[in-house]
């Protein structure tokens, strides 16, 4: 399948993941208070924490190991069998050391029934294999599963969720976006390959995995744990609040990084190849993709972030909304850092220098926490996490290929933020315009997006926006 194909299918899977949160969230913030949410986001987190450890770095190492093989039934067969096996042992580990925690730590056992129904995040990620369906380019199989996941999901949601006490139906809600996927994932994998036990050689696995395993661990100190350890240093309003204002900043972010799971297997053979020219006009592409995309992104939550949180989350989020100013520019940093780490120095096997740059980002983080948050409560984790998030997409920066490097087309950051600049006039004279929340929101969006497309396709000539033009004319038209 053509990566334009491929691309078409995870960018669809990826408005899912944006609407998604935009219809739930704001329908559970209403009803469950910031400490209600807040208690429960505390909870999902810290088993999240155990059930991305068991990953072990499979959903990154596994895309690349499975490409290689994809086109050798046997081959597959046992690289798919070893990779699971790993993760069996290593899922049953994580959630025994989760349960021994869960009961051994008197402030959880008040709410153990909450954490025990997240420990099925950990025990069944075993059954998490989109790095099978990535790595063999079946994105198709991915939209289907996560589009029927997130029907039923909804329903579950307006079921279990009607009153400020069902924090645990939302925990029960919010297992099942998981856990859902990854059942109906492994069930269409056993169809497909031939999982079989004996004769295994995982030792081949393991160094790398180690590697990414320590990347893995230091990230999500600042990416998941985040929560727990404002949760630890502060309450569950400040939580809440914090909640609130990271799924707002980062509910884009999933539309700037589909670019890359679908260039992952394709530029790791370009690369076997040696076809470097190839290679280079698909990072051309991608990054002109996610600069065009991330800045104005960056400047719209940032001009609009009271009226995205009052939207979003209600008004007893309201407190959120400076967080929100200041995790606006997580689009544009997770953007280039996803970009650079998962196109670029993993295929290179350059795993090593992203464990050193997460690492500094883990140390960044801790430093910064437990210095803010005492004080400043979930505006402190909020400083925390975006100076983390550049520390290490800089160190990721230095890492790249010069050739790579240079090549990149830099100037496009500048048009992007030229483009991006007339939204400050457009926002200001709307909000005096008028006082109705929502047609501040919805008008400045649309002039803004009209706005910076004009000054991208008339003024720059921005190549990808002209690729959309056509593409849609041969598709209304034909050729």
């Amino acid at each position: 399948m053509s990566i334009k194909k491929n691309y078409g299918f995870n960018l669809l899977n990826s408005l899912l993941s944006i609407a998604f949160p935009i219809i739930t969230f704001p329908y559970a913030a209403r009803i469950l208070s910031p400490e209600g949410i807040g208690k429960t986001q505390f909870i999902f987190s810290f088993a999240q924490y155990f059930a991305i450890i068991a990953a072990f770095g499979i959903p990154i190492y596994g895309i690349k190991a499975i490409a290689k093989v994809k086109d050798d039934e046997k081959k597959l067969s046992k690289t798919t069998s070893e990779l699971l096996f790993l993760s069996m042992i290593l899922v049953l580990s994580m959630t025994a050391i989760y349960l021994i925690l869960v009961y051994s730590i008197p402030s959880f056992t008040s709410s153990i029934q909450h954490y025990l129904v997240a420990g099925f995040l950990i025990l069944l990620s075993v059954f998490n294999v989109d790095w099978f369906f990535s790595g063999t380019e079946q994105f198709k199989i991915i939209v289907i599963r996560s589009t029927l996941v997130k029907i039923f999901g909804l329903s579950l949601l307006l079921l279990l969720v009607k009153n400020g006490g069902d924090t645990l139906g939302y925990l029960i809600f919010l297992v099942f976006i998981y856990a859902g996927n990854y059942l109906i994932n492994f069930f269409v994998l056993i169809k497909k390959v031939k999982i079989s036990f004996s004769n295994l050689s995982v030792k081949k696995h393991l160094k790398p995995l180690i590697l990414l395993l320590s990347m893995v661990i230091a990230t999500t100190i600042y990416t998941t744990l985040d929560t727990v350890v404002l949760g630890f240093l502060s309450n569950d309003t400040e939580v809440g609040y914090y909640t609130a204002a990271v799924k707002l900043s980062k509910v884009s972010i999933p539309v700037l990084t589909s670019m890359g799971i679908v260039i992952i297997p394709r530029v790791s053979k370009l690369i076997q190849q040696k076809n470097f020219t190839q290679e280079l006009t698909l990072y051309t592409k991608s990054f002109s993709f996610l600069v065009l995309l991330a800045i104005p992104m960056v400047m719209g939550i940032f001009l609009l972030s009271e009226e995205s949180i009052l939207l979003f989350s209600g008004s007893k989020f309201i407190n959120a909304a400076e967080d929100v100013k200041i995790l606006a520019l997580l689009p544009l940093f997770i953007g280039i850092g996803h970009f650079l780490a998962f196109q670029i120095l993993i295929p290179y096997n350059k795993n090593t220098g992203i464990f050193y740059s997460t690492v500094m980002g883990m140390l960044v983080f801790g430093i910064l926490c437990f210095w803010l948050v005492p004080k400043m409560g979930s505006t402190g984790t909020a400083i925390a996490n975006t100076i983390t998030e550049l520390t290490v997409t800089i160190g990721y920066l230095v890492l790249i290929p010069k050739r790579i490097r240079t090549a990149l087309p830099w100037k496009k950051i500048l048009y992007a933020i030229f483009g991006s600049l007339l939204f400050i006039p457009i926002v200001l004279i709307i909000k005096s315009i008028f006082t109705v929340t929502l047609f501040i929101f919805l008008y400045s969006v649309l002039l803004c997006i009209i706005s910076y497309f004009v000054i991208q396709y008339f003024l720059f000539k921005e190549v990808l926006i002209k690729e959309i033009i056509h593409s849609i004319k041969v598709r209304l038209y034909g050729k």
